[in-house]
């Protein structure tokens, strides 16, 4: 498995009771993770016991940390350099559950460079092998590269498991290479579907679960062999071209909600290519993501949490 992350970052976590826009606020906590969807779905992997193998296209400043502080992890991580500055996100949680997620650009790649890495990621790829490919690309890159990632990924025969944002996702959608999975939030799924492009919030409302299973359908009608649909604390959706299905949302200690998707994600995957039934392995995926919610690195999950939260998943 080959968890491909071309837009790397530093999520720091700024913790504190109530967020006053305008005013000098003294928080309670900091941390910092290196993070990129990609790397916070490997973690997912890891809760899952598996060993995927990461590669980052990776801006010189700021990677030495980055990348010692995911091997003591226990990540196999490699990188691809460019120059820059690894970007970072802001992450503001507030007592009552309240998120702010600020996200930085990157640093600029161009298009060789560009080509460089999807050449270097895509090198040694077995048919069959699941590759994630999860998150935003760094300025530079356009939306049509993802078409050509996809098609790179294609042609080797691997399974692309794809989770990036309305404005790239519709360039993998027009063929003729595929991905085999794709896992958009609701809001995501709702506005490549609409063409939209609203911003994304972090809550969800009573018909969240309703309407990411109409998404998930919307989707999948576009020729995608797997599509989930995530709806936060609501549940998720799946469709297949076996079935379809939905899991309502577990309750949870929320400590850090970012990154549980991407958590989902590595989950899901992790038992895919483990030989479990899709239906078996999505359950499994919310485990994992129930599980990360509860701490406070983005995707990262205790391996015991997620058999506890896959035994109240499977009761219910």
């Amino acid at each position: 498995m080959l968890a491909i992350c071309p837009n790397p970052t530093i999520d720091r976590l700024v913790i504190l009771d109530t967020l006053t826009p305008g005013t000098v606020e003294r928080v309670r906590q900091n941390r910092a993770y290196p993070a990129g969807k990609s790397v916070s779905a490997a973690r997912g992997c890891l809760a899952n016991g598996a060993a995927p193998r990461v590669h980052v296209l990776l801006p010189a400043t700021g990677s030495n940390w980055y990348l010692d502080t995911l091997r003591a992890e226990g990540m196999d991580v490699t990188s691809h350099a460019c120059s820059g500055t690894v970007r970072e996100s802001i992450i503001v949680l507030e007592d009552d559950g309240r998120v702010t997620v600020l996200n930085g650009p990157g640093a600029p790649v161009s298009v060789a460079r560009w080509d460089d890495f999807v050449q270097a990621s895509t090198a040694g790829l077995r048919p069959g092998v699941w590759v994630i490919c999860s998150g935003s690309f760094p300025p530079g890159v356009g939306p049509e590269a993802l078409a050509g990632l996809v098609a790179a990924i294609a042609a080797t025969g691997a399974r692309l498991a794809l989770d990036t944002g309305p404005a790239w996702m519709p360039l993998a959608l027009r063929g003729p290479a595929l991905p085999a999975l794709i896992t958009p939030n609701l809001a995501e799924a709702e506005a490549i579907l609409t063409g939209g492009t609203a911003p994304e919030v972090t809550g969800v409302g009573d018909d969240a679960l309703a309407r990411a299973a109409g998404a998930a359908a919307g989707l999948h009608e576009r020729g995608i062999d797997a599509v989930v649909v995530t709806a936060g604390s609501a549940g998720l959706a799946w469709v297949t071209r076996e079935g379809a299905g939905v899991l309502p949302g577990q309750k949870v200690n929320v400590r850090n909600p970012i990154g549980a998707g991407d958590a989902f994600l590595g989950g899901l995957v992790s038992r895919l290519e483990a030989g479990f039934d899709f239906a078996e392995a999505a359950g499994w995926g919310m485990a994992t993501s129930c599980a990360a919610i509860e701490q406070w690195s983005p995707g990262g999950a205790a391996a015991k949490r997620v058999a506890h939260f896959h035994d109240l998943i499977t009761a219910s």
